[in-house]
């Protein structure tokens, strides 16, 4: 996880959690995060073909990546450079800057 992009005060707090505590806040953080309410509030912004960066759990990197599919909870994102499918929730996704919002592509 990339730590510097965590703020260093809450850094810290959670280093001197203990493991039952973490596991706790782990469990509510999850709800939290499939809540449909943030799940909508990501979505209603997306469409297929539209790029986007999103967030590599196993390294806490930002990668890039076109959506591919379009899900209930998550969506697929094939990552350009690799071109990799990743299957990833809504919540990793960075929202669209404000302003920015670009159209679905008309069908064919």
């Amino acid at each position: 996880m990339n730590a510097s992009a965590i703020d260093a005060r809450l850094l810290e707090v959670l280093q001197q959690a203990s493991n039952l505590q973490l596991f706790q806040l782990s469990a509510v953080i999850e709800r939290m995060l499939a809540d449909p309410k943030r799940i909508l509030q990501v979505r209603k912004d997306l469409h297929m073909g539209q790029s986007v960066r999103f967030m590599d759990w196993r390294d806490g990197q930002m990668r890039t990546g076109t959506i591919v599919a379009m899900k209930d909870t998550q969506l697929t994102i094939q990552e350009q450079g690799t071109r990799s499918a990743w299957n990833v929730p809504y919540t990793a996704i960075e929202p669209p800057a404000q302003g920015t919002h670009t159209p679905a592509p008309e069908p064919a």
